[in-house]
């Protein structure tokens, strides 16, 4: 069972607990297998997290962004509450929510740098077919 942003969600993932409304309605019971069209509900739904099945995704310590980092401080900031459980829980709390975040971030550059590529690339294709339409040439 892994707790994933919903942007890192992908078709094919299967929910390990339901997805309720804040009133405690479930909107999407537990087995449900997600598809695109459920994954855009839930965006538009502003659902942050889902819980999946399994470990569908590496989310990685995620350390070379600004959420990694905080969440390195952690162990700095709670330091003088070693033995309190309390606070230990806190500093969970914490580092799965900067975890996650890492995660989502991380997600999202490689999104736009991929966009980018094949938006440079679609505009070289259209160079060549320039090219080749001014020698009068076919495909």
């Amino acid at each position: 069972m892994q707790k994933i942003p919903v942007k890192l969600a992908e078709p094919g993932m299967k929910l390990a607990k339901p997805v309720a409304r804040d009133n405690g309605m479930v909107v999407l019971a537990e087995g449900l297998e997600l598809s695109e069209g459920i994954i855009n509900r839930l965006v538009s739904m502003n659902v942050e997290r889902i819980v999946v099945q399994g470990n569908p995704l590496d989310l990685g310590d995620g350390s070379d962004s600004s959420w990694g980092k905080k969440s390195e401080r952690l162990d700095h900031l709670f330091r003088r509450y070693t033995n309190d459980k309390w606070m230990f829980r806190v500093k969970g709390f914490f580092r799965e929510y900067f975890n996650l975040k890492a995660a989502a971030q991380k997600a999202e550059a490689e999104a736009y740098k991929l966009a980018e590529e094949q938006a440079a690339a679609s505009a070289l294709e259209a160079d060549e077919a320039e090219k080749v339409d001014e020698r009068g040439e076919d495909f």
